[in-house]
């Protein structure tokens, strides 16, 4: 089993927790305190570093000081760039870089360059979260299993997540 199996079977662990008996969900339980450590883990290997942070938050002023805002002064993302396409609900997407573009982009390239070294660092850290997600569990953990007869009645997927507890 790998790492990244671990977020899958919380979810699951997550819909189903309601259901069947309490043999059931007493070892639902038990794998589920385990797992959550173990991805608490794993979570504090993909944190940012305060320098990161501090870059991000100048990124933002500058993308601010720069873009197309809506009327409560926040940033508004398009699914496109140049402001094309939708505009997007989620906050993810492009803004739309309306005022003074060339001095915008000078002073972006300028701020990338002086936190060089701190960016590449956080590039290397995702790359190892996301190699250690590919990783298999080390060391293993030892789930607590549950007989197939207290398993209640679910989804064919969940269950396909679920198979390492249940006894053949």
């Amino acid at each position: 089993m790998k790492n990244k199996n671990l977020y899958e079977l919380k979810e699951v662990i997550r819909r189903v927790n309601s259901k069947g008996n309490n043999k059931f969900k007493l070892a639902l339980l038990l794998n589920e305190k385990m797992i959550e450590e173990r991805i608490e883990t794993i979570d504090k290997l993909r944190e940012q570093s305060e320098e990161f942070k501090a870059f991000e938050e100048k990124r933002r002023e500058l993308i601010t000081a720069h873009a197309e805002l809506d009327e409560n002064g926040q940033v508004i993302v398009y699914s496109q760039p140049e402001g094309n396409g939708e505009k997007s609900n989620d906050g993810y997407g492009y803004p739309n870089i309306v005022k003074e573009k060339k001095k915008y982009e000078k002073q972006l390239v300028t701020l990338q360059e002086e936190n060089k070294e701190v960016i590449e660092a956080e590039v290397k850290k995702q790359s190892d979260f996301t190699e250690t997600l590919n990783q298999d569990i080390e060391p293993a953990i030892e789930f607590s299993s549950i007989p197939f007869d207290s398993v209640p009645e679910i989804e064919y997927e969940e269950m396909k997540v679920l198979m390492p507890f249940i006894e053949k």
